[in-house]
């Protein structure tokens, strides 16, 4: 295990313990996106899923990361792309973006991304939220409710899949 690792795992630990709970889809307002951002930034997948959201009357925060010097994106309260210039030696985010996320609370967040980063899991970790969900990753769990994918799933069949067991499992 590196020691960016064995450091994130600390603040998992210290993490005050949260009050998740399961929301009915059709009462979800807001919600919280991570996603690896495409070598572009053109994120042309995750605008649409934003679109869609959006036209179900959701209002849509999303943040990427992409591994790279500096990302070409602006950074907007509602649509950032992270970059190694926005996070510390230990891939954790810096503490502008720590505080613009703290200032947020959403009813749930969806991590999209489809490769472990670090400084996505953060993101995860560090988010205001009633409920989290991912794709299933291995141990340390810091979401409330992961979908199991093939290796060659991509983040609009997560989607899908995410959204489709949220409205299915509320009306039983």
């Amino acid at each position: 295990m590196s020691i960016r690792e064995k450091i994130f795992n600390y603040c998992l630990r210290k993490q005050r313990p949260r009050k998740h709970a399961f929301i009915n889809w059709t009462d979800v307002k807001t919600v919280f996106l991570l996603f690896e951002s495409d070598i572009t930034e053109k994120n042309i997948q995750i605008k649409q899923l934003i679109k869609e959201l959006q036209q179900q009357g959701k209002e849509v925060t999303a943040w990427g990361y992409l591994d790279s010097k500096k990302s070409l994106s602006a950074i907007l309260r509602d649509y950032r792309v992270l970059s190694r210039s926005d996070i510390n030696l230990f891939h954790k985010p810096k503490e502008n973006h720590l505080k613009d996320l703290a200032g947020m609370h959403f009813d749930v967040v969806i991590d999209l991304s489809m490769h472990d980063i670090l400084p996505l899991r953060y993101l995860l970790l560090f988010s205001d939220t009633d409920l989290k969900v991912s794709r299933q990753v291995a141990e340390p769990y810091i979401a409330d409710f992961m979908v199991m994918l093939n290796q060659n799933d991509d983040p609009a069949f997560l989607f899908d899949q995410i959204t489709y067991y949220l409205q299915n499992i509320n009306r039983k």
